[in-house]
């Protein structure tokens, strides 16, 4: 046990636990985020050519009657959830809903996850209005959105805040969980190709990803073969296959880290969750080198050699990250050496870096008040950082969290892992005007670089900050990838699988 004095005053108790469990939460939310964006995609037609076109029958019975799909989730060969969604006829459009529940194993800690999105569509099945909860254990995040004059009104909720933000539209959306009424009043052929417009409530993200149908081809579900399009979906570089039938029914996913979609009946789809295996998603998804690193918290530099990340939209060079001929070498900041700025800073330049956000709600006056109870009278920069990266690491428990992490959730729940550590140090950094972002990539711990998150914040210069190990500045075996909030970090799903990591040198 472990007693500490919070800002205010109080003296909390927290429980430590080991730290190394924390790690690789940054990518398992960003797998999650992009599964249930996968599995609940928003589509846009492009184009599409002539080919196999159902009856008007089948198309009217498509779009008149109750749709309904049961999926069991597999991952490598084992039970580890299901998915179900419904379609419903409305005298103005029709009415879904979708559920997809997960058993997950995160290094031991198991986890139920459960997200549900309700809509209401057009009658062309376009969405109009929706809402999207995810829920593990206790915490949950509530999301909902609507269409008005060419754009998405999204709010958010978590800990009792509610939070609003506008996207701009330039397509229609469509929920993928209609792709079945969809697909059924088009023509099916190979060589047909889509662009979709793609938004994750997750990660309040959009993009456009191509959609090719590649193939017709027999398939076996269960003990039955079945003829189907093989449909691939290109999702920030990775290749998601989904196969359907001739008459608009999904069949099968493939989605990230062995985990595939089956398409099954309620009675097996709910019956089989009870002995589900929990999917490894953090160990899975795992880097191992080719050699181990001694002493990986005391060292000063770290040079690696990346393979398997290619494409652009990474964040590999800058600051103490130095890239050079497929070397990586990074070196840690010595604070001496640098000339601390007096705070609050306010240029244009540090702007971005200083706002408040959606998910960093560091105008919000609780945590104004947290932060200026933590640093006092202090104004030099580099000596509020500390206070505040050691305020974070003493007054939130470590545990293993699976939602949406936001700042005044997170100071409200005083608990989370690497995620909830940067998002409430980014509030609270920012609100004493520190410029601070969050950054997501590799930490090395006991033989293998796992997925996590931490902070750079500007004190003269940039500076890496791991407040889930109260480590200013962090230790080389931090490997940035990609610097910004989930939306950038769903791209960490372009190097799963792939990733290898060869050790050159350290000291």
């Amino acid at each position: 046990m472990l007693r500490s004095w919070s800002g205010a005053g109080k003296m909390s108790t927290i429980r430590k636990k080991p730290w190394r469990k924390r790690l690789g939460l940054a990518l398992a939310i960003a797998i999650l985020a992009a599964w249930i964006c996968y599995v609940a995609v928003f589509v846009y037609r492009l184009n599409y050519g002539g080919g196999e076109v159902l009856t008007p029958e089948v198309q009217q019975l498509a779009s008149q009657e109750l749709q309904e799909e049961w999926f069991t989730i597999y991952q490598h060969g084992n039970r580890t959830g299901y998915s179900h969604t419904e379609i419903r006829p409305r005298s103005e459009g029709y009415a879904l809903t979708e559920e997809l529940f997960l058993r997950l194993d995160f290094l031991g800690d198991i986890q139920d996850l459960f997200t549900r999105v309700q809509a209401k569509l057009e009658p062309d099945f376009s969405l109009k209005s929706f809402t999207f909860r995810l829920q593990a254990g206790p915490i949950y995040y509530n999301l909902s959105g609507g269409i008005k004059d060419g754009s998405l009104l999204l709010v958010s909720q978590m800990a009792g805040q509610e939070r609003s933000q506008q996207l701009p539209l330039s397509h229609p959306i469509y929920l993928g969980s209609g792709m079945k009424s969809f697909i059924a009043q088009q023509s099916l052929r190979e060589g047909n190709t889509y662009r979709l417009a793609l938004f994750d409530p997750s990660t309040l993200s959009q993009t456009m990803v191509p959609l090719r149908v590649e193939a017709k081809e027999t398939i076996q579900i269960g003990s039955r073969n079945l003829e189907a399009y093989r449909v691939v979906l290109e999702f920030h570089g990775v290749k998601l296959r989904t196969w359907v039938s001739p008459y608009g029914e999904v069949l099968k996913e493939e989605g990230f880290l062995g985990l595939t979609m089956v398409r099954s009946d309620r009675k097996d789809a709910v019956a089989g969750f009870a002995e589900a295996t929990p999917a490894e998603l953090v160990r899975e998804a795992a880097v191992v080198p080719d050699r181990t690193i001694a002493r990986p918290r005391l060292l000063r530099s770290l040079r690696l050699q990346l393979t398997g990340i290619t494409g652009e939209g990474w964040d590999l060079a800058g600051g103490r990250q130095q890239l050079s001929e497929g070397e990586l070498f990074i070196v840690r900041e010595v604070l001496p050496q640098i000339s601390s700025v007096q705070i609050p800073l306010s240029t244009a330049e540090m702007a971005r870096d200083l706002q408040p956000s959606l998910l960093v709600q560091s105008d919000e006056p609780i945590l104004q008040e947290q932060a200026a109870a933590i640093v006092g009278e202090e104004k030099d920069a580099l000596r509020a950082v500390e206070l505040i990266s050691s305020w974070v690491y003493h007054n939130l428990e470590k545990r293993p969290t699976l939602s949406i992490p936001n700042a005044f959730g997170v100071y409200k729940m005083r608990a989370g892992d690497c995620n909830e550590h940067s998002v409430l140090f980014a509030a609270l950094a920012r609100s004493v005007g520190v410029p601070t972002r969050i950054v997501a990539g590799l930490l090395y711990t006991k033989g293998r670089f796992y997925y996590h998150a931490w902070n750079e914040v500007y004190v003269g210069e940039w500076v890496a900050v791991d407040s889930l190990l109260n480590q200013v500045p962090a230790d080389p075996t931090h490997v940035r990838l990609i610097t910004g909030g989930l939306d950038r970090q769903v791209r960490l799903v372009r190097v799963l699988g792939r990733l290898g990591i060869k050790v050159i040198d350290y000291e």
